[in-house]
């Protein structure tokens, strides 16, 4: 027979997940960025002497299925201060892509930014582009 006082099932206590949660997430966020710290040290400042370098320089121009892209960057000491597009053309409205991207390199000091969402080609031809006038740095 069975006692009332008894239950039927044994229930598993219950657990607090959601601190376990946040606490992977928060060690994750910042095992990221210090894999990026790593990855990507910041650029040095200034020279030897103590005076800075300023140049502008002016990449290829890349050809891609929408336009074209050539860019020109003033960089001080490796940091660069402007992207100036000297060449920007896109077929069906995608060049309003450039604004976004150029905001999105001056952030990232880099060609290595995210992808604009639904101008791939174009953020493409713009990483490149940039990349070939950041190697024209001396």
């Amino acid at each position: 027979m069975l006692n009332s006082d008894q239950p039927l099932l044994a229930v598993p206590p219950k657990r607090n997940w959601a601190g376990g949660l946040v606490a992977f997430i928060a060690v994750s966020i910042g095992g990221g960025f210090g894999i990026n710290a790593i990855l990507n040290p910041p650029l040095a400042s200034g020279s030897a002497d103590g005076t800075t370098t300023t140049q502008t320089v002016t990449g290829d121009a890349i050809t891609y299925r929408y336009g074209e892209v050539q860019l020109e960057i003033t960089a001080t000491d490796g940091q660069i201060e402007s992207i100036n597009e000297v060449v920007a053309t896109a077929t069906d409205g995608y060049d309003a892509v450039f604004p976004v991207l150029n905001a999105a390199a001056l952030k990232a000091q880099s060609a290595d930014f995210g992808n604009a969402s639904g101008a791939t080609f174009s953020t493409n031809a713009y990483q490149e582009a940039l990349a070939s006038a950041l190697s024209k740095l001396q």
